[in-house]
């Protein structure tokens, strides 16, 4: 299909909004006059196919002046809109949430994995450097484009709501695993179902033993995590820098899995880039493998760049808050030593801090961890537990 062919197309689904205002700037002087702006967007969608009747829009800027970390202003809403800005590094990480709830890295790598996972991805081309964009109908319809080319235009496909493809019918559809095959989220993961644990683990700032294979790497975590009674049907994704000259990283990106184990390394770039990439895969993880049951899941971190950073620390606490069991693991000098016979488990022991559930605060808990003498281990249910010889015993439900 060219870039510019007409598609027929119909939607009933919630439709979602994201507009960068950095680079789509609002084409008024105060919010309060935006009525007419999503009026327009309103008509421009329906002609185009999306017949829900309703939007939530998310603009997003980092030029907001304001002093917090994430910024929420509801706009005055309509029956026929409900807006909010935020102030927010990224805004992939609320696409991939609020795709999510509504059950409907780089951005444009996110965005073919939600398309992958049969959301309808439409997107406004840009206008020239030296021309405004004009929020009017003739001019969405023009520059709007599916992810991958089409132009949609309304036409019926669906009787009633009830025919339209629903994303919980995924709950019934099993995807089969295939172990020689890199699980990099590119789509839907492979269905792992009951209690299961997550690892995702920044290569650069936690380093793995020089000499150890994929597979003895795998076995090195996993053990450890078992002693502390986690789930033993664990999954591993470690996060490379990819413009590193690092020859062995390269060869585990670039090559083919060679390697029996659930360990899987991917590109992460640089310090900050590695961040979100990793909170982006946590989030469609958390999408593709909902839960049975409350805390059935536990989620691993193992990175340096989260304690005090409150905006990441706030979208961990939102998995949290969904009943997923959340354990990060903040190397320092004194424990980050791979190379010893204690790794992996002095960094789980001394470098802890979990999501209570009586707390969000988890730089709370992460310091009162530090302060304790005594090493601690965490069960699966994010408690600190002493050094003793109790913990042999797994706690009673």
């Amino acid at each position: 299909m060219g870039e510019d062919d007409t598609i027929g197309f119909e939607s009933l689904k919630q439709t979602l909004v994201y507009w960068n205002m950095d680079d789509y700037p609002i084409p008024v002087d105060t919010t309060d006059e935006l009525d007419p702006v999503f009026g327009d967007i309103l008509k421009a969608l329906d002609v185009m196919g999306f017949r829900n009747g309703h939007i939530d829009v998310y603009l997003y800027s980092e030029q907001i002046n304001r002093e917090e970390a994430v910024v929420d202003w509801t706009l005055p809403e309509s029956k026929s809109y409900g807006a909010c800005v935020y102030k927010v590094p990224d805004i992939t990480l609320y696409m991939i949430r609020d795709s999510s709830f509504y059950r409907a890295g780089p951005l444009h790598r996110v965005l073919h994995c939600l398309q992958s996972r049969r959301h309808n991805v439409l997107l406004v081309k840009p206008p020239p450097p030296d021309e405004e964009f004009l929020f009017s109908v003739a001019s969405l319809l023009e520059n709007a484009r599916f992810l991958g080319g089409g132009k949609p235009r309304f036409k019926e496909l669906y009787a009633s709501y009830a025919l339209e493809y629903d994303m919980c019918f995924e709950e019934y559809v099993d995807i089969p695993e295939d172990l020689s095959k890199t699980v990099d989220f590119s789509e839907r993961i492979p269905t792992v179902r009951g209690p299961r644990t997550a690892v995702f683990w920044d290569a650069v700032d936690c380093p793995f033993p020089p000499s150890s294979s994929p597979d003895e790497i795998y076995h090195s975590i996993s053990s450890a995590l078992v002693e502390r009674y986690f789930s033993d049907n664990i999954t591993i994704w470690a996060y490379l820098d990819d413009d590193d000259d690092d020859k062995k990283g390269s060869a585990l990106l670039g090559g083919d899995k060679t390697w029996a184990s659930r360990i899987y390394f991917l590109p992460g770039g640089d310090k900050a880039s590695r961040r979100i990439r990793m909170l982006n895969d946590m989030f469609l993880w958390a999408r593709d493998s909902p839960q049975c049951s409350s805390y059935d899941a536990s989620l691993v971190l193992f990175a340096d760049q989260f304690i005090g950073a409150a905006y990441y620390i706030n979208m961990l606490q939102r998995l949290d808050d969904i009943r997923y069991h959340i354990l990060l693991v903040t190397p320092t000098l004194d424990i980050n030593k791979p190379e010893t016979p204690q790794w992996p488990g002095l960094l789980m022991d001394r470098g802890a801090a979990s999501f209570a559930l009586e707390t969000s605060k988890i730089s709370e808990a992460h310091a009162a961890a530090e302060e304790e003498e005594t090493p601690k281990k965490l069960d699966t249910h994010g408690k600190l537990l002493s050094e003793t010889e109790d913990m042999k015993k797994p706690e009673s439900s």
